[in-house]
């Protein structure tokens, strides 16, 4: 009977501190506004695909450089020049080169007409590029998020199952000592033991749900979570 209430004692002190221990974690702590815009900017930076949103946009403004002065091409411009001692022309000798200098401009009607509707293609092609970005950087802002809040939620899980593995490993040692001293029962030093494996187990779980949230974030970001300050 002794036994029992020995093994029932610890039973609810272990309770009552690992209560006290979980009521004082949470994540909202470990949420910042300014942090989480700082991970934001630095993956519009750096991701690849959010450098070839940008890079589209930079080829869509050439393109409109480019058919402002493709305005041109409808101008050709030509000249012949004539010494002046005239020569006589050998297909019709009848007539005779003109003597100087003559030019010319001549004006293709079809190609400068058809150069506003080009114009407007490429200033269409730019504001489409516009907003495929916004759209891409909208979806990685809300990624980015998601992805942060999940790490902050494997961290503080992982602080959780330490706790954890801290009581439940000074409630091993403590019947460990009781069962030696013939004090506790071996069904009840094998339950706790056993208890202990499960912590220990739970723990590297979370180790490696942890890891595994940081790469996640840190795929976005192109640079390890610790340089971002």
């Amino acid at each position: 009977m002794c036994l029992k209430k020995i093994s029932l004692g610890l039973f609810f002190f272990n309770l009552i501190l690992f209560t006290k221990i979980n009521a004082q974690i949470t994540i909202i702590p470990e949420l910042s506004d300014n942090y989480v815009q700082k991970l934001i900017d630095t993956a519009k930076a750096n991701y690849p695909k959010a450098k070839s949103y940008q890079n589209r946009i930079n080829i869509a403004k050439s393109n409109i450089a480019k058919s402002k002065l493709s305005f041109l091409e409808s101008i050709t411009f030509s000249y012949v020049y004539q010494p002046e001692q005239a020569q006589v022309n050998p297909v019709n000798p009848a007539s005779s080169y003109f003597k100087g200098l003559q030019a010319g401009v001549f004006l293709n009607i079809g190609t400068l007409f058809g150069k506003p509707f080009l114009m407007n293609q490429a200033k269409e092609s730019l504001s489409i590029a516009h907003h495929e970005q916004m759209d891409y950087l909208q979806s990685l802002t809300a990624e980015v998020k998601k992805r942060y809040y999940n790490y902050v939620l494997r961290l503080a899980e992982l602080k959780i199952q330490a706790s954890a593995l801290q009581i439940s490993e000074a409630s091993l040692e403590e019947i460990k000592r009781k069962f030696e001293k013939g004090e506790e029962a071996f069904d009840s030093y094998n339950k706790v033991l056993a208890d202990y494996t499960n912590h220990q187990s739970t723990k590297i779980q979370a180790e490696a749900g942890l890891f595994l949230a940081k790469s996640d974030l840190e795929e976005l970001l192109s640079t390890k979570l610790e340089n971002i300050k």
